[in-house]
C-alpha cells in the first residue's frame, strides 16, 4: 500500500510538472531557459555529431559495397555469357569460312560429290594420327571414303563408319600408304606416314626441295590430282637410288574443324568385293 501510494504521488507530480511547464511555455516564460538551454547543449550536439558521422559514414559506405559488389558480380556473368557469345559466333563464322572455301575447291575431280563434316575429336600419338568427324552411314559415309580439307588437300581415309560419326586415319598415320608423284612430272613413289610427319620413298625420277606431291590414283585408293604436300628435305647423295624424302603438309590438322568426305568415290578393292 506504502509502495502505491509513493508510486501515485510520483505520477500526479509528474503531471503537474508537465502542465505547468506547458501552461508557462505557452506564455513564453520558458524561452530564455530555453537559450540557454541549447546554448550549454550545443558543443555537445556538435561533439556527438562529429563522432558518430564517421561512423554513420562508414555505414553508408558498407550498404555502398555490398551493392557496388552485387553489380560487380552481375556484370561477371554478363561478361562470361557475351564471351561465350562471342566464341560461338567465331566458330560459326570458321565454320562458314571453311564452307566457302569448299565451294572453290578445283583440285580432284570437280564432278566429285562432297559431304562436309565437322571434326569432333583427334588423336596423335607415337604411331597413331586420326580424327574423328560428326558423319556417319546414316549421312551416306561408307569405309574407304577419301577425306580432303575445304582447299582440296587428302587428309585421309575413312577406315570406320558409325551411324552418326566416322573414323579418319591420316595420311601422316604409320599404318597408311599413298601412291603419289610430283606435280608437272613423272617421278613418282609411295607417301608414308610415321605418326606426325611423312616421307615420300621408292621414288623413281627427280625431287627436290619445294616440289609439291599429289596422289597419283596408282592402285585405286585414292582418286588422282589430290595435293598431299610439299618436299621439305630430301636426303641421299646422286648416286643414292632412293633417296630419302621428307614432306611438309599443306593442311594443319591442328587447327582443322571442317573436313570433306568425297563419297562418289569407291576405291578399287571396294568395288571388287561387290
Amino acid at each position: 500500500m506504502l509502495i502505491f501510494t509513493r508510486y501515485t504521488y510520483w505520477a500526479g507530480a509528474m503531471v503537474a510538472l508537465a502542465v505547468f511547464f506547458g501552461v508557462v511555455g505557452r506564455t513564453g516564460a520558458l524561452e530564455p531557459v530555453q537559450d540557454v538551454f541549447l546554448r550549454a547543449t550545443g558543443p555537445l550536439e556538435d561533439g556527438l555529431s562529429a563522432t558518430f558521422r564517421p561512423v554513420a559514414g562508414f555505414l553508408d559506405d558498407v550498404r555502398d559495397l555490398d551493392r557496388l559488389q552485387g553489380e560487380n558480380r552481375d556484370l561477371l556473368v554478363e561478361n562470361e555469357t557475351l564471351r561465350n557469345e562471342i566464341a560461338a559466333l567465331q566458330g560459326d563464322a570458321l565454320r562458314i569460312a571453311d564452307l566457302e572455301a569448299a565451294l572453290n575447291i578445283t583440285s580432284g575431280d570437280p564432278s566429285a560429290e562432297r559431304l562436309a563434316a565437322g571434326v569432333m575429336s583427334r588423336t596423335q600419338g607415337p604411331l597413331t594420327s586420326q580424327l574423328r568427324i560428326d558423319k556417319g552411314t546414316n549421312d551416306g559415309i561408307a569405309e574407304g571414303n577419301v577425306v580432303i580439307s575445304v582447299q582440296g588437300t587428302l587428309l585421309g581415309t575413312v577406315t570406320r563408319a558409325l551411324a552418326s560419326s566416322s573414323f579418319v586415319r591420316l595420311v601422316m598415320d604409320s599404318r597408311s600408304s599413298v601412291a603419289g608423284q610430283v606435280l608437272g612430272s613423272t617421278a613418282d613413289g609411295i607417301v608414308k606416314g610415321d605418326g606426325r610427319d611423312m616421307s615420300f620413298s621408292l621414288v623413281e625420277g627427280d625431287v627436290n626441295v619445294g616440289d609439291t606431291i599429289v596422289t597419283s590414283g596408282l592402285g585405286g585408293t585414292y582418286p588422282p590430282d589430290l595435293r598431299i604436300g610439299e618436299v621439305s628435305e630430301v636426303l641421299g647423295d646422286l648416286q643414292d637410288p632412293f633417296p630419302r624424302v621428307r614432306l611438309d603438309p599443306t593442311v594443319r590438322i591442328s587447327t582443322t574443324r571442317t573436313v570433306l568426305v568425297i563419297t562418289s568415290f569407291v576405291p578399287d578393292r571396294f568395288q571388287l568385293d561387290n
